[in-house]
């Protein structure tokens, strides 16, 4: 929901050609060009790198901090949130439950949930794989703000919001739309039906055999445990050095997006994608399984062309070659893991920065891959690449100021008295949102995890909220003879409670 990440378009250039590859190259200039361009943009987040090669980790680098202001370095052991790269995760799992006939594929979601209403949708013909490979037609943002942002559910809340899903208006069932939603259906109806949740599951099937000793579902454990988890920054911000102000807990660590890891512990899992270890802990044909394509593309995301979806991972030619990727991004953070599986190659890049991280990656992998693969010039061609990055940063700082001085320039349309608005908002789903208002007037609005100062919305009583850092959405509130009754969010209702304001 970052819509920051739009800036980095400007970021981009023209993609080299690849040859022939060629044995695993002298990565220094490389870590050179990282560390020049962290000084050079006065951000000097962290960036961790695993390089992956025939079965073995052929290259690490650890760049920048993990806590800029404490000048925490990133190490090995440094933890990342790793935000929608816990797909390929939680997809594997399904496949290997598939494997052991404890999950059909072809189950409907009607068979999954038959006390479910499932208002437009035909619930008999939306299947498990529809939900896996984002062609089940079926949205539902409460489950999603829910499960990521503010924290707020339990069983029976899940399952309520669950049988509340609607049709996606902009894609129907086949059509592919990449969104959270099926995962997130998915492990409502995994938690009800095994033994375990299916954290449990994920981490007994996926992360211990594959002996990923600093990876987790839970970010709570990880702080318990003393990991070093790295801190989210956003050139975006008005002051990029200090931290952002959203941070995960266990109650927003959700099917599509809830792990956090380590450089060396997702190579680990990149090996195993390769079916390239001596050992296998995970079987060679759910793992080539997982790599089919389910549904054909026609998209790109920066350098990536994606040409079909499998399970868990987008699927394209990068550099002339086949490369399974998928990326995740949140507040704060970047992740990245790709792999070609004809080549044996393999990359990790994590990043505690949600703007430039996503360029400097981009441009990581331009010259990881086209090192491995035996790219002539490649060095000098991803250097004038790097040369550009820095000096468009500072065209996109300019342009994140001057929106945020028009978004603060907005007028506020408020029909009543400012502390009138101010009280609890109840959803039976949901849980409250609260309405405070300071004594400079500002208005501080709280739902569960997350929380924001609102601004002017201009239309009559609406405010802009950043429930996610540099991400804007609105808020409604409803009127009902001069009495402020209810807010409206995105096809949310809270219902004002009696006797507030």
């Amino acid at each position: 929901m970052n819509r920051f990440l739009a800036l980095g378009s400007l970021l981009l250039a023209a993609m080299p050609l690849a040859s022939r590859a060629s044995p695993p190259p002298d990565f220094s200039p490389l870590a050179a060009l990282i560390q020049q361009t962290k000084e050079a943009t006065a951000l000097p987040s962290g960036t961790a790198i695993a390089v992956i090669k025939n079965g073995k980790v052929v290259y690490e680098g650890y760049f920048g901090y993990s806590d800029i202001g404490a000048r925490t370095p990133v190490t090995r052991d440094t933890v990342f949130y790793i935000a929608s790269a816990t797909k390929p995760f939680f997809a594997l799992n399904a496949l290997l439950q598939e494997d052991g006939g404890q999950l059909d594929m072809r189950m409907s979601l009607h068979d999954m949930f038959p006390e479910g209403r499932f208002t437009g949708i035909d619930a008999n013909a939306v299947t498990v794989k529809d939900l896996l490979v984002h062609t089940s037609g079926v949205d539902n943002q409460p489950l999603v703000w829910a499960t990521a942002y503010s924290g707020i559910h339990d069983a029976r809340s899940l399952r309520g919001l669950v049988s509340a899903s609607y049709p996606d208006e902009k894609a129907a069932r086949g059509t592919f739309k990449y969104t959270n939603v099926g995962y997130n259906i998915l492990s409502v109806w995994l938690d009800a039906h095994g033994l375990v949740s299916w954290q449990e599951q994920l981490e007994r099937n996926v992360l211990h055999p594959l002996d990923m000793q600093r990876t987790s579902t839970s970010v709570d454990k990880a702080r318990a445990a003393g990991w070093t988890l790295a801190k989210p920054y956003s050139f975006a911000s008005a002051q990029p050095r200090q931290p952002l102000y959203i941070a995960k807990s266990d109650a927003t660590m959700h099917a599509a997006g809830g792990l956090v890891s380590t450089a060396p512990d997702l190579a680990k899992f990149l090996i195993a994608e390769l079916a390239s270890g001596r050992r296998q802990a995970i079987p060679t044909k759910v793992i080539h399984r997982s790599h089919e394509p389910q549904v054909a593309l026609v998209a790109k995301y920066m350098d990536f062309p994606r040409t079909g979806y499998a399970w868990g991972w987008y699927t394209g030619e990068y550099k002339g070659r086949t490369m399974l990727h998928h990326f995740g991004g949140f507040a704060g953070f970047h992740a990245h893991l790709s792999f070609m599986p004809d080549e044996g190659i393999a990359l990790v890049v994590l990043n505690n920065e949600d703007v430039l991280g996503a360029q400097l990656t981009s441009l990581i992998t331009d010259y990881v891959y086209g090192s491995l693969l035996g790219e002539p010039d490649v060095a000098s061609t991803v250097s004038r690449r790097f040369d550009a990055l820095r000096t468009k940063a500072a065209e996109v700082s300019r342009m994140a100021a001057r929106q945020r001085e028009t978004i603060q320039a907005r007028a506020w349309a408020l029909s009543r008295p400012r502390t009138e608005y101010a009280g609890r908002y109840s959803n039976e789903l949901l849980g409250d949102m609260t309405v405070h208002v300071d004594e400079d007037r500002g208005m501080v609005i709280r739902w569960g995890n997350v929380q924001a100062v609102a601004t002017g919305g201009e239309a009559p009583d609406r405010v802009r909220v950043e429930f996610a850092p540099n991400s804007g959405d609105f808020l409604d509130f409803r009127t009902e003879n001069g009495a402020v009754t209810a807010i409206s969010f995105e096809q949310m209702v809270f219902k004002k409670s009696p006797g507030e304001g």
